[in-house]
């Protein structure tokens, strides 16, 4: 499934905890007009340093590059966050972090720009979708956009490399400018926005701890959505040698599919390895857990009608064209 001839980068998710409340995030639903948890299992679930040592060391290849990234979490609220970035640039590993950057104090953010200025390939990516407290809490409910500057702040201080991340969204698109104002005051490397064209749970009404709010939808981020094409998979992540781990220390080929019941649904061959928590990095080697029949049946797949849904929902020539999400890997190669 990956050249493991060359070096390998990882999407690596930490924990499944998060102190926001994001309409459209996967973890969330709004039901009875109340905005709530869709999974009771969250908040529970962190790597430590000693237990992500041991899942590194079973990979045993080269790794250039770990994005703390993830589908239901928040990087930064892992208790041995910065332990476990110290540890990597100790192993001359990249490191990127996607944050909505509301966890901790401005001097843990300064001890993690000391540790990342190392690495000019190294940065951190702040989602920060609004000028002031009540835009970024339209979509980033819970955040707090002056503390977020505030940590931001002392990550550049301390010689970190700061992205400005803001999704556009109809409730924000006239603050494009003001926003990218601020992030040149402030240092930021870079300045990007991104186009979304998710329309789960918008333009309902919804209630969460005594605050009202609305997620508007703006059709003018309408993206060609003619059915995928089940015969012309390309694999983003195979393209440039990524994969991911789940909060479990499970790999999986992308962060698309993993730890979804539906897709266990469409195929037998998923939802077995999905159900089977031992192919963990903490109990097997990457190489172990790559002889696993999956990996052969997902590509497989894609040349017939066992291919799973997101596989042609992200990765077919139609998905590309739809798809909305920005990678950083792509940013990477053009600002290194």
């Amino acid at each position: 499934m990956f050249d493991i001839t060359k070096p390998l980068s990882i999407n690596w998710e930490l924990n499944n905890k998060c102190n926001l409340m994001c309409p459209q995030c996967v973890r969330n639903e709004i039901k009875d007009g109340k905005l709530q948890w869709k999974i009771p299992e969250l908040n529970k679930i962190d790597t430590t340093l000693t237990t992500f040592k041991v899942a590194y060391n079973n990979i045993k290849h080269p790794i250039e590059l770990i994005r703390f990234s993830g589908n239901v979490s928040e990087p930064t609220a892992s208790k041995d966050f910065l332990d476990i970035c110290w540890w990597l640039r100790g192993e001359d590993v990249s490191i990127h972090v996607d944050t909505n950057g509301t966890y901790k104090t401005p001097e843990w953010w300064g001890d993690l720009g000391k540790i990342l200025s190392e690495d000019k390939r190294s940065m951190v990516f702040f989602s920060l979708d609004g000028v002031g407290n009540k835009s970024l809490q339209n979509y980033r409910v819970g955040a707090d956009f002056y503390k977020i500057l505030d940590n931001a702040r002392a990550f550049i201080d301390t010689g970190g490399k700061a992205m400005w991340r803001m999704i556009k969204f109809k409730h924000n698109e006239h603050q494009i400018e003001r926003a990218r104002e601020i992030a040149n005051e402030m240092g930021f490397w870079q300045f990007i926005t991104v186009n979304s064209n998710r329309k789960i749970n918008t333009n309902r009404e919804w209630t969460y701890r005594g605050k009202k709010g609305i997620l508007e939808y703006d059709s003018n981020n309408e993206k060609e959505t003619r059915k995928p094409d089940t015969y012309n998979i390309s694999c983003r992540y195979q393209e440039r040698n990524i994969f991911y781990i789940d909060f479990l220390k499970r790999p999986w080929p992308c962060c698309y599919i993993p730890n979804k019941n539906k897709n266990g649904e469409e195929q037998s061959w998923y939802k077995k390895y999905n159900m089977d928590y031992t192919n963990s990095l903490v109990h097997k080697t990457f190489d172990d857990i790559m002889k696993n029949e999956f990996y052969e049946q997902l590509q497989s797949s894609w040349g017939d009608d066992s291919c799973l849904n997101d596989c042609k929902k992200f990765c077919s020539q139609v998905g590309r064209i739809r798809l909305s999400t920005w990678d950083a890997s792509e940013l990477q190669e053009k600002y290194e």
